[in-house]
């Protein structure tokens, strides 16, 4: 128990240092995907199988739009179709014909897959260190989106961290428009969105910083109010 206190303060000062290496230049680096794509290798459209509040267009609440700006950057349409529970993924990729799908890793065979290029991506290198070893980045079938600690239910004592990631399906017809979105989403200010919408964790560190909708104590805190639930389990 004393050990995985210790852990878990080690973190919390990483976790702090890192949010202070980034708040001089968190609000100024944010990516311009309207800058970094040619507009003439763009396909009209880009098909996103996901849960619902992973793309939101402002309907759901007007505060929270991360397709509209990336549409009108890119020329890409997004069509997304929402699931309510992670057991619907299979019946819907039976079914339809999608070029990404936002989901837990485990919901998805590897037959249905491609590789992602993450040399497309100037902002992967951007992402949260704590995630270079995890499966989905090493097999490079996904791209982490977003993250939150799952509180042990006793007599387990350990916290479990669930990620959400971006996965490239092997049919993808618009290749150029689903990079695009992944670049898209590795943006702090789209990372802190998705974050404040959910009451998750972005896996930018930049994104933790700056943003008005997450405030700039949301990731600290709720890696403390975590850290404190956990003493409370023993």
């Amino acid at each position: 128990m004393m050990r995985n206190n210790v852990c878990r303060l080690l973190m919390l000062v990483l976790l702090f240092a890192v949010l202070a290496s980034c708040k001089k230049d968190g609000r100024e680096n944010i990516a311009d995907v309207g800058e970094k794509v040619d507009p003439l290798a763009m396909e009209q459209e880009l098909d996103i199988l996901a849960l619902e509040g992973r793309i939101e267009s402002g309907k759901t609440s007007a505060v929270f739009d991360w397709v509209t700006p990336f549409e009108k950057a890119t020329g890409c349409k997004i069509k997304a179709v929402l699931l309510e529970s992670n057991d619907l993924f299979t019946s819907k990729l039976d079914g339809g014909n999608y070029d990404l799908v936002i989901s837990e890793d485990s919901f998805l065979p590897p037959t249905v897959l491609q590789k992602i290029d993450f040399s497309r991506l100037r902002s992967f290198k951007n992402l949260d260190k704590r995630f270079a070893d995890s499966p989905g980045l090493r097999q490079k079938t996904a791209l982490p989106l977003h993250w939150k600690l799952i509180r042990p239910v006793p007599p387990a004592t350990t916290y479990v961290t669930e990620v959400e990631s971006t996965h490239l399906l092997a049919k993808a017809k618009n290749p150029n428009c689903a990079y695009a979105w992944m670049e898209w989403t590795l943006s702090p200010k789209v990372q802190a969105d998705i974050a404040a919408a959910l009451d998750t964790i972005p896996v930018i560190p930049a994104a933790c910083i700056g943003n008005e909708l997450l405030g700039d104590d949301a990731c600290a805190r709720r890696m403390l109010e975590t850290s404190m639930d956990n003493r409370s389990n023993p």
